[in-house]
C-alpha cells in the first residue's frame, strides 16, 4: 500500500534500531509496523506515533479524483519510493517520473492546485528525492512553483545511469538545471517514457 514510515526513516538517515529505541519497542516490531504499512493493514494510530518518533507528521487529505490526478508528485514519489526499497531497476523510477512531469508539462492546467502544494514524503534515496524535486519544479511555471520544490546540490556528483555509453553522454547533454544539482543524466533518457 505505502512506504512512508520506511521511506521517511531511510530518508532521515535512521536505522531500525533507532527508531524502535524511540517508540519503546523492539527492532522486530518496527519491522512489523513496517511490513503492515507496506500491506496496508496498519493501524493509523501506529503510523501517526512512527511518523511523530521520526520528527515527520501524517497528513490526510481528500479531494475530488480528477484525470491529472495520478500524476500528483506525492503519488509519484510513493510509487518510486516503493520501487526504489525494492531494489527494482532505477529505469523504472526513472519512467514514472519523467513520465509525470511530461504530463504535468503538457497539462498543467488540468491539476488541481492543491494536489501540486502537498510535499511529497521525502524519497529513501537523497539522489533521487533531489532528481524529483528538481523535475518537477523545472516543469512548473515560477508562479506555481511550491517550497518543497527547491532542492540542495549533491555532495558528489551522481550519475543515474551505470551504462557507460549513458554516461559519456550525460557529460555532455544534462540540462544544466541537474547539472548545478551534480546530477547527471543523458538528456535522452529524460524525454523517454
Amino acid at each position: 500500500m505505502t512506504v512512508t514510515i520506511k521511506s521517511t526513516r531511510l530518508a532521515a538517515g535512521i536505522s531500525v534500531n533507532e527508531l524502535a529505541r524511540r517508540l519503546g519497542v523492539t527492532p522486530s516490531a518496527v519491522s512489523q509496523l513496517e511490513r503492515s504499512e507496506a500491506e496496508g493493514t496498519i493501524k493509523l494510530n501506529s503510523l501517526r506515533e512512527a511518523l511523530a518518533a521520526l520528527g515527520a507528521s501524517l497528513r490526510l487529505t481528500s479531494g475530488t479524483e480528477g484525470r491529472m490526478s495520478r500524476y500528483a508528485p506525492y503519488r509519484v514519489a510513493e510509487s518510486m519510493a516503493a520501487s526504489l526499497l525494492a531494489d527494482r531497476d532505477s529505469t523504472y523510477p526513472l519512467r514514472l517520473l519523467t513520465h509525470a512531469v511530461k504530463e504535468l508539462s503538457d497539462n498543467a492546467e488540468l491539476i488541481d492546485p492543491a494536489e501540486i502544494e502537498l510535499a511529497p514524503t521525502p524519497l529513501p534515496d537523497v539522489r533521487w528525492d533531489t532528481l524529483m524535486r528538481a523535475s518537477y519544479g523545472h516543469a512548473l511555471s515560477a508562479t506555481k512553483r511550491p517550497a518543497w520544490t527547491s532542492a540542495k546540490k549533491l555532495a558528489k556528483p551522481w550519475f543515474v545511469s551505470d551504462f557507460p555509453a549513458l554516461r559519456e553522454r550525460a557529460v555532455m547533454t544534462t540540462p544544466e538545471h541537474l547539472r548545478r544539482l551534480n546530477i547527471f543524466i543523458d538528456a535522452r533518457s529524460l524525454e523517454r517514457v
